[in-house]
């Protein structure tokens, strides 16, 4: 048993006086912690001083998986970031609604907003723990890099790096799921023969979503609904761009068919794979989102890649 723990034990026992002396150890992390976020003298101490009675209170709750100091600073820190948010009066949530509220109005827009949040609070929670803690303080309780990083005990440079990736990592998180969200909006057809042969690919998540989420129908109704399947030409609309493209739908290894042909595992492949005529399809490129709309299907192989195909 190393003294820090035995003087928890003693306090955990009744000993007050062993648990001043734990208090004494570490007062001044505590008030530099509480200072940094509050930025006021008499406001710091009197948070270390409620927080070091809840930390009293909640001592049997502490299991030594992390450093004492540790799990007395994260309460500190709490201490001061709830007195931080009372004299602001305005936590993230409410204070984000408001700002989005002065331009969007509407229970629509309001209720978008609600959705955002809601997602983005669920996004930061599945944050590896390092992250969260930086960018909580960072982003949330708009705190310096130098204040976070007396807040945790950790260098400048390492509260700069765990920000950037931690906002990386959202904002990667937050696309895949509105690409998710939008795709799922338009419904697809595909047919159980072109099902089966994607299955064989190890098809990527994306095109993985379209499977699991299309209709499957025969290869005869595809022809009859006019539904873009494999091996057929695609005449679609950039919408964005205003700029019309023919491709030929193909599987990865006829991709090099002729210079119409698009895999099914590119990007555009996967977008316009299961669309009928007319319908449009939101989609997240590399170099951002577009907006596709099928024109016109010609249902059958692009003649040089069926050559080609004969051919090999």
């Amino acid at each position: 048993m190393n003294d820090e723990t035995e003087f928890i034990a003693r306090t955990l026992a009744g000993d007050l006086r062993a648990f001043e002396t734990l208090l004494l150890r570490h007062r001044r992390a505590l008030y530099r912690t509480a200072r940094a976020i509050l930025r006021d003298d008499a406001e710091a101490q009197d948070a270390v001083q409620d927080a070091c009675l809840q930390a009293y209170r909640g001592l049997a709750g502490f299991r030594g998986e992390s450093k004492f100091s540790t799990w007395l600073v994260r309460i500190v820190a709490n201490e001061a970031l709830m007195r931080r948010r009372r004299n602001l009066k305005a936590p993230f949530s409410d204070a984000q609604s408001d700002d989005f509220a002065s331009a969007q109005t509407g229970p629509e827009a309001q209720a978008h907003q609600t959705e955002v949040l809601q997602e983005l609070q669920e996004r930061i929670e599945r944050l590896p723990e390092d992250y969260r803690e930086v960018f909580r303080l960072r982003a949330l309780e708009d705190l310096s890099v130098a204040e976070t990083a007396a807040v945790l005990g950790i260098p400048e440079a390492t509260v700069r790096t765990r920000f950037f990736r931690a906002r990386t990592a959202l904002r990667t998180a937050m696309a895949a799921e509105r690409e998710a969200r939008r795709s799922l909006e338009t419904p697809i057809h595909i047919t159980d023969k072109d099902l089966a042969q994607l299955r064989l690919l190890k098809p990527h998540a994306a095109l993985l979503r379209e499977m699991e989420r299309a209709t499957v129908i025969s290869a005869k109704t595809a022809s009859l609904v006019d539904v873009v399947t494999m091996n057929t030409q695609v005449v679609y609309t950039d919408e964005c761009s205003g700029s019309q493209r023919q491709v030929n739908l193909v599987y990865p290894h006829e991709a090099e068919g002729c210079g119409c042909c698009v895999s099914i595992l590119a990007p555009v492949g996967t977008a316009l794979i299961g669309l009928s005529p007319g319908q449009t399809i939101e989609w997240e490129f590399a170099d951002g989102e577009r907006r596709l709309r099928v024109d016109r299907i010609i249902h059958n192989d692009c003649p040089l890649n069926n050559h080609r195909t004969l051919r090999s």
